[in-house]
């Protein structure tokens, strides 16, 4: 009897537990959202001694689950209740555990919030727009301060990356993002054994880089000529897929090209020598290859990359029904060495994901006839897209 009652009493409590903890729950998003729509009206009124009380009782209630202030948010309030030593203590932090919430999105950082109230985000909008506005009188108030040459330094590059300077960026035409990663490199160099290393590497600085890997696709229209007794006066078309690695670029593809005999196609047959082909009849070429090139200049417009393959020539002549099946021995399969470069000129500039028009020339050599070497030359023009993607480069 005693565990039945047991057993109901836990069915009912359960859910007044799930009950208590949502409520406290509750009361502490709308604890936070207060606070900050409190701290908003005093930071709109200037009153920042209000302003560092505020925030203090805002950090007080913070925990693991609710975010009170955004890491980039609370720095620029520090620079206006001239908190430096607290901001200064913050960015001593070197794991990257305390920056984690900086690398999200601010305005999805604190979801749970904002699903119930969706001023939420203000407060950042504000203090932002105002420190755009009175930039000067931060940037003063910082030079007042008894910090170290390397603190200032910091809390600059802090407000170039959250307070752009647009003055500056416009005289010097360059984009915000890369003066600031200018200064941070500056940073680095002035101060090789900063404990702030971590910081502007991670934080500060975004720089990006190729990723290793790409490919491509592309498709051509190509033309060329040969030596020796070969067909020559050839035109075509091609495809081709790019595997990208580093500066590496294989290219496998295929063209077809239709040509001119240059000499007479004849077969002998039971000691009789039959023409099948006369000179300038038509013929076909399948040139299936692979090429390997490298970068050796990859300019904002143009890039150069020679390379060496190997890929086959696969000689076809039409058959008709009424001609005996040995005629089809005229048709040949050789293999064609290849050197060349690839001249690209590009769409996009120095994007990573790009369109480029490639021309490209090709020498060929093969054994066409028994101990006789002939020489091809191809010329092609095509498009080409690139896909490769960046990566952070800390």
């Amino acid at each position: 009897m005693k565990r039945i009652l047991l057993f109901f009493a836990l069915i009912i409590t359960i859910p007044s537990i799930a009950q208590i903890e949502e409520e406290i729950l509750q009361s502490k998003v709308q604890k936070i959202a207060k606070g900050r729509e409190y701290l908003l009206e005093k930071f709109l009124d200037r009153d920042y001694e209000k302003v560092k009380e505020i925030k203090d009782y805002l950090l007080d209630i913070e925990d693991k689950y609710y975010v009170a202030l955004y890491p980039a948010e609370l720095w620029c309030i520090l620079m206006w209740t001239n908190e430096y030593d607290e901001l200064i203590s913050l960015l001593h932090h070197s794991d990257s555990a305390y920056f984690e919430a900086y690398q999200r999105d601010f305005y999805t950082g604190m979801s749970t919030c904002m699903r119930v109230f969706p001023r939420y985000d203000e407060l950042y909008g504000v203090v932002k727009k105002q420190s755009t506005e009175d930039r000067h009188l931060l940037e003063f108030s910082l030079q007042e301060s008894g910090l170290s040459p390397e603190d200032k330094a910091l809390i600059t590059l802090i407000l170039d990356k959250f307070i752009p300077n647009q003055s500056r960026t416009t005289v010097s035409n360059k984009t915000s993002l890369e003066t600031v990663n200018e200064s941070a490199t500056q940073f680095l160099s002035d101060f090789p054994n900063s404990d702030y290393e971590w910081f502007v590497r991670h934080v500060i600085r975004e720089q990006y880089v190729e990723k290793n890997w790409g490919m491509g696709l592309g498709l051509s229209f190509c033309s060329g000529f040969s030596s020796g007794n070969m067909p020559t006066n050839g035109i075509g078309m091609g495809v081709s897929v790019d595997v990208l690695y580093k500066k590496f670029d294989l290219t496998i593809g295929a063209s077809v090209m239709t040509l001119k005999t240059r000499v007479d196609q004849t077969y002998s047959y039971n000691g009789v020598s039959n023409l099948v082909y006369p000179k300038g009849s038509n013929c076909n070429w399948n040139l299936p290859y692979a090429n390997l090139a490298y970068t050796v200049l990859d300019h904002k417009r143009i890039a150069l990359s020679p390379f060496i393959g190997i890929g086959g020539l696969i000689e076809h002549y039409p058959q008709n029904d009424n001609k005996e099946y040995e005629y089809k021995e005229l048709d040949n399969r050789h293999l064609l060495y290849k050197a060349g470069l690839n001249f690209d000129i590009k769409f996009n500039g120095l994007d990573v994901d790009k369109d480029v028009i490639r021309i490209k020339y090709e020498f060929g050599l093969t054994e066409y006839t028994q101990g006789q070497v002939s020489a091809v030359h191809l010329i092609s023009v095509g498009l080409s897209g690139f896909l490769r993607g960046t990566k952070r480069a800390y």
